[in-house]
């Protein structure tokens, strides 16, 4: 097996995060660009109402893209974690399984949407022309799940193997194709929504199938596939926060889409579906820097290297939060001119500057929130991982999206002050909790490795 992992150990921290990081957030911003430019194509090809529309779906792509993360997420940590012990024949075998699993339950959420599509959308809130676009969405993209998951899986894995430069290749080869495709579809051919998505299950295909071709060179023909129950134990007990992160956040979504609705109608529809489009750009750039440190930690953590624990996390700490800071710079003094870019509608625009500045206002603490989680889940403590990972989207945005327009006034401006309260609040909470785990280290690696849950 070709296996470049031993680096983890021995390169300085700081050339790691910038190599990894680097490589990461390149990834993670071609994601991000899909969403961005997307935006940008079917705002100016369509309009701003199939932004909408295609928003509306938004909780439910949160939760495909959870199950997703469920076994990425957890097989990069778990395979990261045999690589740093020595053990490569478990780490293979985990590969191996964490595709099967992806397929099974992609598969079993495909069929699941197809059947109750209908159902689902009444759910979501979709009403009139926003529902008939979003069925138009839907009915193709549903397709889509499985290949979009096992592109999650392929970069994930590649980079628990230390191979940084095929984790971007096939996210950058999926992304590409899809802005690709959406131009060719929506302003040369002049398709309507049904088309956005049909670039996505073109691009995933072809995609997964070279993360497939890719990765089975890593194996070098070596027999891998053994269903032990302690890998797959392994793999989901460290992927269920990312699983927990999503539908957190989906719930939040779906509650925030129904709030809005009752308040404000389409208009303020269209310009969060435009907003949260544009933030995802800056969190996915944040994101890769979390990608980065996470084979960094887990791998020095397994072997017992405290201080290049400590220093993955402080430059994975520096790097985010200066991310952060750029997209709150953004947000608090340009927020009509970013948002003027994805539309002139004048009704909407007032709207989304609103939301955009509200949204980042606080983001500069964004790089801890997410690192904090991505510490525990690094380490194999879970159910930590999958607290902080919850905490903020169910016990403070679903609380306040209730209570703020009945104690502000009964307005859809005062939901987002939701954003910057949840923000601070949110950050206090995982600084004292990473501080303790940070100085309970020594402690922790001088035992022997138990993943308990708050331990």
């Amino acid at each position: 097996m070709n296996v470049n992992s031993e680096l983890l150990g021995k390169e300085q921290v700081h050339k790691l995060i910038i190599k990894f990081g680097s490589f990461a957030i390149i990834t993670m911003l071609a994601t991000g660009a899909v969403n961005v430019i997307g935006t940008l194509i079917v705002s100016r090809g369509i309009d701003v109402y199939a932004v909408g529309a295609i928003g509306l779906l938004f909780p439910l792509i949160t939760v495909y893209f959870g199950f997703s993360q469920l076994v990425a997420i957890g097989a990069a940590s778990y395979i990261s974690r045999m690589l740093g012990a020595g053990k490569k024949k478990q780490a293979l075998s985990a590969t191996a399984i964490a595709y099967v699993l992806t397929l099974l339950i992609s598969l079993c959420l495909m069929v699941g949407t197809w059947l109750f599509k209908e159902h689902i959308l009444t759910f979501l809130g979709a009403t009139g022309q926003a529902k008939v676009l979003a069925r138009a969405y839907l009915n193709l993209f549903v397709f889509s799940i499985p290949f979009t998951a096992m592109v999650l899986l392929a970069s994930a894995i590649f980079r628990a193997y230390g191979k940084i430069k095929l984790s971007m290749l096939v996210i950058l080869v999926e992304s590409g194709l899809i802005i690709a495709l959406d131009y060719l579809f929506i302003f040369v051919l002049g398709a309507g929504i049904s088309s956005v998505a049909l670039s996505h299950l073109i691009a995933g295909s072809f995609a997964a199938i070279l993360g497939m071709a890719l990765l089975l060179q890593i194996g070098g023909g070596e027999q891998a596939l053994t269903f032990d129950l302690t890998i797959i134990k392994g793999l989901l007990s460290i992927g269920i926060s990312a699983l927990g992160r999503s539908l957190a956040s989906a719930t939040f979504a779906l509650v925030l889409n129904r709030m809005i609705n009752q308040l404000g109608g389409d208009d303020p529809i269209a310009a969060l579906g435009t907003v949260n489009r544009i933030v995802l750009f800056l969190t996915f750039a944040i994101m890769g820097i979390s990608q980065a440190m996470q084979p960094i930690v887990s791998y020095n953590f397994t072997a017992k290297k405290s201080t290049r624990v400590k220093d993955a996390l402080k430059y994975g700490l520096i790097y985010s939060s200066l991310i952060g800071l750029s997209g709150s710079l953004l947000g608090i003094f340009f927020p009509n001119q970013v948002v003027g870019i994805f539309t002139n509608n004048a009704e909407v625009l007032d709207d989304a500057a609103l939301i955009f500045n509200m949204q980042l206002a606080v983001f500069f603490s964004f790089g801890l929130q997410t690192l904090a989680a991505t510490y525990f889940q690094a380490i194999g403590k879970a159910w930590m991982s999958f607290f902080l990972s919850v905490f903020k989207p169910l016990f403070i945005l679903v609380p306040l999206v209730y209570l703020l327009p009945r104690y502000l006034d009964a307005d859809v401006s005062s939901v987002w002050w939701a954003f910057p309260i949840s923000d601070v609040v949110a950050t206090v909470i995982c600084l004292l909790i990473l501080r303790r785990a940070v100085k309970q280290m020594p402690q922790q690696l001088a035992e022997k490795p138990q993943w308990h849950l708050f331990r």
